[in-house]
């Protein structure tokens, strides 16, 4: 469980600093998509699926974009054709978090996150940590399934947020 919630602090905090531009970040295809997050080495990768659209990954770049205003001091972001790179310092609590994240890909049939990090004072018992997250798409959600919704093996998942 503390791997998942470090890996997935850092992640979170990577991609909250993309959104700074966000008519310029690519959204990923509507349907079902498979994540798979690494983290410390030795340790098994955590998967889960989301199901999306267009309306969830709009309110998730309009939420990310207002935390990062007020969670990060700094938000570089280049982008080279379907690359992006992100450097950020926000603060979780009194941590702050520094992360440079790499991302890639068309988003419509995959794409990587690699986040490296660095934790002052240490979060959860570490100074840095480095993820990569691989996703694909594996087609139309389930029946029944909403936007937003995750399932995880083994790990109650929250229901998906309501969407405007």
């Amino acid at each position: 469980m503390r791997f998942v919630s470090l890996s997935l602090v850092a992640a979170a905090v990577a991609l909250a600093a993309l959104p700074a531009q966000s008519q310029d970040m690519p959204k990923r295809k509507a349907g079902l998509w498979e994540i798979k997050a690494t983290s410390s080495p030795g340790t098994p990768p955590t998967v889960m699926q989301q199901c999306t659209d267009e309306a969830f990954e709009a309110q998730m770049q309009k939420t990310a974009l207002e935390q990062s205003k007020t969670m990060c001091s700094k938000n570089d972001i280049k982008r080279s054709g379907n690359t992006i790179t992100a450097d950020a310092v926000c603060k979780i609590g009194s941590t702050t978090v520094t992360s440079q994240s790499v991302s890639s890909g068309d988003y419509s049939s995959a794409y990587k996150v690699e986040v490296k990090s660095t934790f002052n004072p240490p979060l959860m018992g570490k100074a840095s940590d480095n993820t990569v997250m691989e996703a694909r798409y594996l087609g139309p959600c389930a029946a029944g399934q909403k936007p937003g919704s995750m399932t995880m093996p083994n790990m109650p998942i929250p229901p998906a947020p309501k969407t405007k």
